[in-house]
């Protein structure tokens, strides 16, 4: 896991969160998923499942005050 990555733990305020730095959101909030920044090479959006198969959501959390 990505130590630039913060848990959220709402799926809608994931998606809010999303939208907020400009990214298109997933066609299922259930499958795994990543947005990932090619130039810097980093996982900046992370839709995982855990070992319990609990659908747990992660975003780089600096990049909400920027835009």
């Amino acid at each position: 896991m990505d130590s630039n990555l913060t848990e959220i733990k709402n799926a809608h305020l994931f998606m809010e969160y999303l939208m907020c730095i400009g990214a298109k959101s997933p066609h299922s909030r259930r499958d795994d998923w990543e947005l990932v920044d090619i130039d810097k090479k980093r996982v900046l959006a992370l839709i995982k499942k855990d070992t319990n198969g609990d659908t747990k959501f992660f975003i780089c959390a600096a990049l909400l005050g920027r835009k």
